[in-house]
């Protein structure tokens, strides 16, 4: 079992994995080396661990880490991954965007895997039956379209999104804008979803990420849904990174 820490903008997650199973996660306003101890103490004999950020932390985290564990990776754009890159611009690309791919193929090994991840931004990231990242697409997440309807323009408000499916024809203002940016939203996923598949045949969906249960039951398409896609992903690169060190 290892240590996983994934530092987002709003909260970070610390996590025990096992292969491809998520033992016990933990969400923290802010991580320290008291919440690292925690699972340290709580599950002994860890291997290893690894840690992403999208956000700059505290150099006395790894150096905690890293006293504790003779495997520790900071995930950069340099760190190998079981899967073949085709990113024309890999150090553009996102650790989110890396980890969810590679936790998406460790569970759909010799699959062609499509990984929408839905939050502040929406994604839509394609790995092939062979292993390889091919690359996807970046859309705005739903809080971002409301807010930026009511801010760019003089009179429409800022709504909260609805939670059920609102009608296709909006028959008042707050219905047309939110008919607009969720019967929107779904298109989207389920027209990406409906030209992907027409390249890459069998394709399995998994939809993960913070709204990703708002969507499910709503899209047309099938979807396997994982909300610890990228931390199954972040061990799996501690993983192969630990087997190339034997």
């Amino acid at each position: 079992m290892n240590l996983v820490l994934d530092l987002g903008n709003s909260y970070g997650k610390i996590a025990v994995c096992d292969h491809n199973r998520v033992v016990e996660v933990a969400t923290y306003e802010k991580i320290t080396s008291r919440e690292i101890s925690y699972f340290h103490i709580r599950y002994g004999g860890l291997k290893g661990a690894i840690i992403s950020s999208v956000v700059n932390y505290s150099r006395e985290i790894i150096d905690y880490l890293s006293n504790l564990y003779v495997t520790c990776i900071e995930l950069n754009h340099s760190t190998p991954i079981p899967l073949e890159n085709r990113y024309i611009t890999p150090d553009t690309l996102g650790y989110d965007r890396i980890a969810a791919a590679v936790g998406a193929y460790t569970i759909y090994p010799g699959k062609n895997v499509l990984v929408i991840d839905a939050g502040t931004a929406i994604t839509y990231d394609i790995v092939t039956s062979k292993g390889e990242f091919v690359g996807g697409n970046i859309s705005q997440g739903v809080e971002i379209r409301f807010k930026s309807l009511n801010k760019y323009t003089t009179r429409l408000p800022h709504l909260e999104r609805p939670e059920e499916i609102p009608p296709l024809v909006g028959r008042s203002t707050r219905e047309a804008i939110q008919s607009g940016i969720i019967n929107g939203l779904l298109f989207e996923m389920d027209g990406f979803i409906g030209a992907i598949s027409q390249k890459y045949p069998k394709l399995q969906v998994v939809l993960t990420g913070g709204d990703a249960k708002y969507f499910v039951g709503k899209l047309k398409s099938s979807i396997f849904v994982d909300p610890n896609l990228n931390l199954i992903g972040l061990n799996r690169i501690l993983e192969h990174n630990a087997d190339r060190e034997i």
